[in-house]
């Protein structure tokens, strides 16, 4: 077995605080010690300069300490300090700084200084490397310098290297899926080691990064009822739609086990918060009516589960299966605020603000976005205060290591202080990126789109990047791209494809480099895509009942433009994330009426059903092609109604056509597609042209990546006289309309098929088109064709006309990787001209 950890051959990573101690080896003279923690503490600064100080809290900021040039530009100081964490500056040329090479904040006497991590040198601690499927752990002795008690916990049937402190692990023989390695134990003065936890995925997913998402929403209360022993009870005065309905983490976890996800080619999940959350209601926003908090962001307690979600047991349980169907599980993490009953408010009412209601008079959103308060009953945490904002810290990081999550969403950014997202990144990288497994955290920065040029989106993107970087987030939600496309080019129409070309394009080169944005046309925060999408409708924004809400579309407008908008939101760059439901056409006004319990297909409509088919298979095509999850954007065509664009890494190279008007047509896309085959929709590339032929209302994805036809396509055994093309059930009515079936009956898609008529008399017309009549017929799937047949009123009365159907594969080839063998078949009808009588 092929052994692979993160993306890497070789690893060597120290576990360490920010500005941590430096581990130095004993001299020759003492052998005895490998490797001891330094008794100091280590700052350093790069630059010029003619005196460079370290002032900090550890002496009441009283004596600075001067730095010395080690080299040129590189200073460096030791200073001896109690283990403990500290506000410090730099002290350059008498200007006093901020540390710029560590990220850790924390606030002092209402100023924001770098923060100095102290640790405990007198504990252990643990290094370790990853080389040919093996993993080196070393040990590093603490001030006294002795050596390990024993094999650590985690290392059990490793060998011990007393020599150079090293113990060795052979890790050929674990199972594909995902592992985590803790390591704990003591020196032999009994004092423990700094543990170290190494968190890696073996196999295929080890190749995983978060491109290669595929991320569905599931708001757990509202999903699916997998134990009916822990539903809620009834709270009464809550308003329609605004109570809790039953679901929870069994839920979730059966639907897992039964493969749902993975049909619908999704590989990671976002929770909303599982932490336990109020009882009883709160006023709306609207002062009115009174909700519940089933969603999950009134939390009164900091490290349990809710009871009418599951169990603890029940939350291992969902991410254990995830694990093992290649799923990744994210959680849901409120760090703004909290509910008042919980009891980091009741106890600590210094960690909190006391600021205004968001949005009322003179408490502007914007102006107010860190102390205001988004309803009286929810405190918003103050993280300037350092208590509070380490507490919080660790009680995500239990969440993160308790239940072996793999990201999380961080709910309301902007309105909790930077060092809020640095410190908690930080502390995340740390803790669980030790073996080349991304932790990844996507934020929620709510904003807007400004207007039709960048100039007018600068403030949008900017302060969306301000919390994404190394040191920070991995992406956040793209709510500029969100309010740019969603509505205006896919539910309303207002805009047309060329501006969905352009702000899918500056997604791409707008945000910070290194970024995985994750786009959307549908949230728990707006109203359902489907009754967005609704025409002639006005209800789409209603909330309460008594405003009258959206009922189902009866159309298949809606549908026709949800298929374009996750035709392109699943083949567009970042980490796509479906709402649940919206992959059937869920409609619903705004929260909570977009909040209804998820329906299965038993529950669904034909068009729901229909819908669902078509976002599934690009959903499962998007995790078979490398250039749909890795590629870069490049546009190809576009114009009011019609766009389409290329993905491609290396050599790999997917297409991407969208039709949203109503006339089929033909586009030269240039040069350089004659390799790409249809896999999704029924367009196609005329042989040895530039040609791209389109139908109405279509999405369109081709691809030349041979691995997709390796694994997606087998060829059945071949007969002599065999076909896999054949018409049937050919019938004329009285009006002269023709109707005929054209059937693929084998196990595996047929590129470009074609129907091809001959009639024994030039008088008869009626089959525009039948010639060049292109498509990819899916496996056992069955097309219906119909026309009306046009009869030169010169043809005699009872003249026989014979009319010959003839379906091929007009690009058949001896290979059996693309195309079947291609014997015709073939139908003749006999018409009798009967004119009525005079």
């Amino acid at each position: 077995m092929k052994f692979r950890i993160g993306l890497f051959t070789v690893l060597f990573l120290l576990i360490i605080y920010t500005m941590s101690p430096i581990l130095v080896s004993a001299d020759s003279e003492s052998q005895s010690i490998v490797r001891q923690r330094a008794s100091y503490h280590t700052f350093f600064w790069d630059g010029s300069a003619n005196t460079v100080e370290v002032m900090g809290e550890w002496d009441g900021w009283t004596n600075g300490t001067p730095m010395v040039e080690v080299s040129t530009n590189q200073w460096s100081a030791n200073i001896e300090v109690d283990p403990g964490m500290y506000c410090y500056k730099f002290v350059v040329d008498g200007n006093w700084i901020i540390d710029p090479s560590n990220p850790y904040r924390g606030y002092c006497d209402s100023f924001e200084n770098s923060i100095a991590r102290v640790a405990n040198e007198t504990r252990p601690m643990f290094t370790h490397s990853i080389e040919n499927e093996t993993l080196y752990v070393y040990w590093h002795a603490g001030s006294g310098g002795e050596a390990p008690s024993s094999t650590p916990i985690g290392l059990l049937g490793s060998t011990w290297d007393a020599q150079n402190w090293t113990w060795s692990l052979d890790l050929g023989g674990l199972e594909d899926g995902k592992h985590t390695i803790h390591i704990e134990g003591f020196d032999t003065s009994g004092i423990p080691a700094d543990d170290l936890l190494l968190p890696f995925w073996i196999g295929e997913e080890s190749d995983f990064i978060w491109n290669d998402a595929l991320i569905y929403m599931v708001m757990t209360d509202r999903f699916v009822n997998g134990n009916q022993s822990n539903d809620p009870t009834e709270i009464q005065g809550v308003a329609q739609g605004a109570d809790w309905m039953g679901g929870d983490l069994s839920g979730v976890t059966s639907m897992i086990e039964s493969g749902y996800f993975s049909d619908l080619g999704v590989n990671a999940l976002w929770l909303t918060p599982f932490n336990e959350a109020a009882n009883g209601t709160g006023l709306a926003a609207d002062g009115v009516h009174e909700v519940s908090a089933y969603h999950g962001y009134w939390p009164v307690e900091p490290r349990s589960i809710d009871p009418r979600l599951g169990t603890s047991e029940e939350l291992h349980e969902l991410v254990d299966s995830a694990h093992a169907a290649g799923i990744r599980v994210m959680g849901d993490f409120v760090v703004n605020h909290v509910h008042e009953d919980h009891p980091y408010h009741i106890d600590h009412p210094e960690w909190f603000n006391e600021g205004c209601i968001c949005g009322e008079e003179n408490c502007d959103w914007t102006e107010h976005r860190l102390d205001c308060l988004f309803r009286d009953y929810m405190p918003d945490l103050n993280w300037k205060d350092r208590n509070a904002s380490e507490q919080m810290i660790e009680d995500v990081l239990w969440w993160i290591e308790t239940y072996d999550l793999d990201g999380g969403r961080i709910d309301a950014v902007k309105h909790v202080d930077d060092l809020a997202i640095t410190n908690l990144a930080v502390r995340i990288n740390e803790r669980f990126e030790t073996a080349g497994t991304d932790i990844y955290l996507k934020g929620e920065t709510a904003m807007g789109w400004s207007g039709h040029n960048l100039e007018s989106n600068s403030e949008q993107y900017g302060t969306i990047n301000r919390y994404m970087g190394p040191n920070s987030l991995d992406g956040q939600a793209d709510f500029v791209l969100y309010h740019a496309t969603s509505d205006l080019v896919f539910a309303t129409g207002q805009e047309d494809y060329m501006h969905l070309d352009y702000w899918t394009a500056r997604s791409q080169d707008q945000y910070s480099d290194g970024s995985v944005m994750v786009p959307f046309v549908g949230s728990h925060d707006t109203s359902r895509f489907s009754s967005r999408s609704d025409p002639g409708t006005a209800d789409e924004w209603n909330q309460w009942v008594e405003q009258g809400l959206p009922g189902q579309p009866g159309t298949d407008d809606p549908y026709r433009a949800s298929l374009q908008a996750h035709g392109w939101l699943l083949t567009t760059p970042g980490a796509p994330m479906i709402y649940m439901g919206d992959e059937y056409g869920e409609y619903g006004g705004a929260d909570p009426d977009n909040r209804h319990m998820w329906r299965n297909s038993q529950s669904q409509n034909e068009r729901e059903r229909g819908l669902q088919e078509n976002i599934s298979q690009l959903g499962v095509l998007r995790s078979e092609l490398e250039s749909l999850r890795r590629g870069g954007y490049q546009s190809i065509f576009n114009s009011s109604d019609i766009v389409v664009y290329q993905r491609s890494i290396g050599l790999d190279s997917s297409l991407i056509a969208l039709n949203r008007g109503g006339t089929s047509t033909s586009i030269d896309i240039g040069s350089g597609f004659n390799d790409h085959s249809t896999v999704f929709g029924s367009g196609w590339i005329e042989n040895n042209s530039n040609l791209l032929h389109i139908s109405q209302h279509s999405v369109t994805v081709l691809t030349n990546e041979s691995s997709y036809f390796e694994s997606n396509i087998t060829s059945p055994e071949r007969e002599p006289d065999g076909h896999c093309l054949i018409l049937q059930n050919l019938t004329v009515n009285e009006s002269l309309y023709v109707a005929l079936e054209l059937t693929n009956i084998c196990d595996k898609g047929i590129n470009y098929p074609g129907v091809n008529v001959t009639v024994d008399n030039s008088l008869v017309e009626g089959f525009p088109g039948m010639l060049e009549w292109y498509y990819f017929i899916f496996a056992n799937s069955t097309y219906n064709y119909s026309w009306q047949l046009i009869l030169n009123e010169t043809i005699p009365n009872g003249t026989e006309v014979l009319i010959t159907f003839e379906a091929e594969i007009l690009s058949c080839g001896d290979s059996d990787l693309f195309f079947h063998h291609c014997p015709n078949s073939r139908l003749t009808y006999s018409l009798i001209v009967e004119w009525p009588e005079p």
